[in-house]
């Protein structure tokens, strides 16, 4: 259950400040499938890593399109927290080889 609250949490808080993060369409012109996906960094370090804006950043582009493209950040919640407690993950990387959300 905690990690699907860790879950809950950062995937709201990368949805309140999307609009300051930069998407891969502006970073490069190539038409690719994940050109609306945010950009995730390169990181050496493994700090960076498991920090919680990268682990954002993989969480939110591993989002369903529908619950992206909400603009209300209550239903956008409410999305997130029933998709979540469809499926119960133990562990982070258990949420991102899913193929269900």
């Amino acid at each position: 259950m905690v990690t699907l609250l860790y879950v809950s949490e950062v995937l709201c808080f990368i949805q309140k400040y999307k609009g300051n993060l930069k998407h891969n369409f502006v970073i490069h012109e190539y038409n690719m499938r994940s050109k609306y996906h945010l950009h995730t960094q390169f990181c050496n370090t493994t700090l960076f890593q498991k920090s919680v804006l990268n682990m954002g950043f993989k969480l939110y582009n591993f989002l369903p399109s529908k619950i992206k493209k909400l603009d209300d950040f209550n239903r956008f919640r409410k999305e997130v927290k029933s998709a979540l407690l469809n499926n119960s993950f133990y562990m982070t990387e258990e949420f991102l080889q899913s193929k269900s959300v």
